[in-house]
């Protein structure tokens, strides 16, 4: 007697949060960005297991990064309680040892997914990686700014096959568009998922409108099978 195996595809989510020391800075009467975003990202994530499709289609993991990458959130499929941990504060903002230390994991958290599935009784395929990175400030550590040659590699090698991950960068008022643009991915127009807050956006309102286009993107991206995103208010999408 043969025994059919189901087969589930899966979407691995990351989100990549700058805790450098700009992010602490906060306007009178408001929280600090690095605040708003790490009390926001856990009822992200409650909002988002609410959902039956997308509790058995997901995963996800929180990843801070500064002087150093810190794994806040291992890879955790929202069908279970996903804890985030409060991030380290950070100083600076090294984007080479976040993009290697994210380049670094996406093998091991597939193996993890696959795991997952087996455990369940099905067998598992891995979608394409969905990668959102928030940030305030430009590619700056030891003291110096990093240069494209530095961290461009390991951009590079998250979106070249086998991964080809789908990037979405968010950058906060003082953020570099360039390098947003850089990083980001998008369709082969030249239209890439980079934006940047509008002079004067801050707050719990900017991150509040950054995490619910998030996680409309993830609902959307899911259903698609690609990465949809929608301009956050207060922001303006990135031209290269």
């Amino acid at each position: 007697m043969s025994v059919t195996v189901s087969e589930r595809k899966t979407y691995p989510v990351y989100i990549l949060l700058d805790v450098s020391g700009s992010m602490r800075r906060s306007a009178p009467g408001s929280r600090s960005p690095q605040a708003a975003f790490t009390e926001m990202i856990p009822d992200l994530i409650m909002s988002l297991s609410d959902s039956p499709a997308l509790s058995k289609a997901v995963w996800i993991s929180v990843i801070a990064f500064g002087d150093r990458p810190e794994l806040l959130c291992p890879m955790t499929s929202l069908d279970g309680p996903v804890l985030v941990r409060r991030p380290q504060d950070g100083r600076q903002t090294d984007y080479v040892a976040a993009l290697r230390f994210l380049g670094d994991r996406i093998a091991e958290d597939n193996r993890t997914i696959e795991q997952g599935g087996a455990r369940a009784g099905h067998r598992v395929k891995v979608a394409r990686p969905l990668v959102f990175f928030i940030t305030d400030g430009a590619p700056y550590a030891q003291d110096r700014y990093q240069l494209p040659a530095e961290w461009m590699p390991h951009r590079d090698r998250l979106v070249a096959p086998p991964v080809e991950a789908r990037i979405a960068t968010v950058g906060l008022p003082d953020a570099h568009p360039r390098t947003l643009w850089q990083i980001a991915t998008g369709r082969p127009d030249g239209r890439r998922n980079a934006f940047l807050a509008q002079p004067g956006a801050a707050g719990d309102g900017l991150a509040r409108s950054v995490v619910e286009v998030v996680e409309r993107s993830i609902t959307l991206s899911v259903r698609a099978g690609e990465m949809i995103m929608d301009v956050p208010h207060g922001m303006r999408r990135v031209d290269g």
